[in-house]
């Protein structure tokens, strides 16, 4: 989606509401309206661990957000965003940015306005180029995954690897493009790519082909709805895939990129464009797997848990657990149907609390009850088989309405509740154990058990409610604890626009003043209390080894937002 802030004319598709009224309704002891009461929930919880069982390897990559290029150079060149970046855990940065992604002329933006030839041109000047996102990504050492504009030719895309991926004294010629443009050779665009700096590839693996092309603007093109937003050429899964056109008015269709990018770089891994429920915007996803399953390098999916807000906050607390075993079932099943039972990877790469931050005429997205929703939301998704996940984003700007869809606020880099999510989650381990509760997890307490290595296991807790919860927690195979660990995120309300890390509301970029607390006890089974409105992380040591070393604060200045 365009989550640029200067979009206010896409409020013409929504409802728009004068008054959000919660419901005062309760479910399973989840406080619904705001500084209510909860009714009396269980104030303990039996937990077993199974950490006899091999668990399932986590793929670093479920740590990823967006960077939009809108934020422009001077806020990825900013030493604060970069270093809470870091700080965060995050590990994949999905770029340029939503829409954008449609309209980005990479080339025309990285050489300040001169593209392959006259027609070409960047989308804003003052926006972040190639160049830019190369320093920010090996600056916060993180993975890249880029959106590639489908309204340019197969060869741009192409030249665009080359850019980032390619070395200099590589020869081979790309080619000419549709449009008669002569795209040089490999070496031509890793030699641009040097001259501004980066004289050694990058190497982005993952590439997506195109944002959201099922949502064009009425007469884009075929199954295009009056309502859509993007500027596309068909909204039909089909033609998608296949293209459509002839000579120089030919439209490339993901096949054809796909396999011009990967005669540049055959490594890469390119994506399709998918839907939660295939079935969707005119059967969107059933077409594109049905035309490209066999051969798709991974499935790209963007789930916002609303788009008009929802009926009370417990059914924001529950739905994580409600949604992603069904978005994930859907999918398989439609590739079990369409292409053979094939397994594809499947990439969540936007995901948030509400689709368009109009409609979060609450600032949910700014409050604590984001923070638990997005640390479930997490889980959820790495339970169900979820390989890579972008939420949107690392900033954005903020909403006429108050709202920001960003882990941290994009003028000053403040951290809203929601980033909390990903430091915790990135200290959380490589290993994903089973693990059961006495305690209803969609309502009252949700838990996620991990392995570091063989002498650390993890338990991240989500206490739902307002009332403390006593955990006795069993490690099956286990003869010893050590000692532990706990780092807590903790709010005094789901509607909290604060939060504390590890007792600071204002930690270091580093967050190295706010270390975990010891735990006073040890055993088998292990007591522990989580806190209300809390997400809780225990580091629980098997060995008695010493932990590891923290990284050296930084600090930075930063630059206002550029909106237009």
């Amino acid at each position: 989606m365009h989550h640029q802030l200067r979009q206010t004319s896409r409020t013409i598709i929504l409802v728009i509401f004068s008054t959000l009224l919660l419901s005062l309704q309760s479910l399973s002891a989840v406080p619904f309206a705001r500084g209510s009461e909860t009714a009396p929930v269980a104030t303990t919880a039996t937990i077993h661990v199974d950490a006899t069982d091999a668990g399932i390897a986590i793929n670093p990559r479920v740590l990823g957000t967006n960077l939009p290029a809108w934020l422009s150079k001077y806020r990825l060149d900013d030493p604060t965003f970069r270093a809470r970046t870091i700080a965060a855990g995050i590990e994949f940065i999905r770029i340029p940015g939503g829409s954008w992604s449609n309209a980005y002329d990479w080339l025309a933006c990285e050489r300040d306005g001169q593209g392959i030839d006259a027609s070409a041109k960047c989308e804003e000047l003052w926006a972040a180029r190639p160049t830019d996102f190369i320093n920010f990504l090996r600056a916060t050492d993180t993975e890249g995954i880029y959106t590639v504009n489908m309204n340019g030719t197969a060869h741009e895309a192409a030249a665009l690897v080359a850019f980032f991926n390619g070395a200099v004294d590589d020869t081979r010629p790309i080619g000419v493009d549709v449009r008669g443009r002569d795209w040089l050779t490999v070496g031509d665009w890793a030699r641009l790519r040097g001259d501004h700096g980066n004289a050694a590839p990058l190497k982005i693996t993952y590439w997506e082909v195109g944002n959201e092309i099922y949502g064009g603007k009425s007469g884009s093109g075929t199954d295009c709805v009056q309502w859509g937003w993007e500027v596309v050429w068909t909204c039909d899964g089909t033609e998608y895939i296949n293209g459509i056109g002839s000579d120089s008015e030919r439209r490339e269709g993901f096949r054809e990129f796909r396999t011009v990018m990967q005669a540049v770089d055959p490594t890469i891994q390119v994506g399709a464009v998918g839907v939660s429920k295939q079935a969707d915007w005119t059967n969107w996803g059933n077409e594109v797997i049905t035309a490209a399953g066999a051969e798709m390098d991974f499935y790209n999916i963007h789930q916002y848990a609303y788009f008009d807000p929802p009926g009370s906050l417990g059914e924001v607390l529950a739905e994580p657990q409600a949604t992603w075993p069904t978005v994930m079932a859907d999918v398989q099943s439609a590739f079990d149907r369409h292409a053979g039972g094939r397994d594809v990877p499947v990439a969540i790469t936007e995901y948030n609390l509400f689709a368009f931050q109009d409609n979060d005429t609450q600032k949910m997205m700014d409050q604590a009850i984001n923070l638990l929703h997005l640390t479930d939301t997490i889980g959820q998704m790495m339970e169900n088989g979820v390989a890579m996940t972008n939420q949107w984003a690392l900033a954005n700007g903020t909403a006429e309405n108050g709202t920001d869809y960003g882990l941290m606020e994009a003028d000053g880099y403040a951290r809203n509740p929601q980033y909390y999510a990903f430091p915790l989650w990135s200290r959380f381990g490589s290993t994903l154990l089973p693990v059961t509760s006495s305690l209803p997890t969609d309502t009252t307490l949700s838990v996620y058990a991990g392995r570091i290595d063989a002498g650390t296991l993890t338990l991240l807790a989500i206490n739902k409610t307002n009332q403390s919860i006593t955990g006795q927690i069993s490690l099956d195979g286990v003869e010893r604890i050590h000692r532990g660990t706990a780092d807590v995120v903790k709010a005094t309300a789901l509607t909290s626009s604060s939060v504390t890390f590890n007792g600071q509301s204002n930690p270091s970029n580093d967050l190295t003043n706010a270390p975990a607390t010891a735990l006073t006890s040890a055993g088998n089974p292990l007591s522990y209390t989580f806190a209300p409105y809390a997400v809780t992380l225990l580091q629980i040591d098997l060995t008695g080894g010493d932990p590891e070393p923290k990284p050296e604060p930084t600090g930075g200045v930063y630059l206002p937002l550029i909106v237009r």
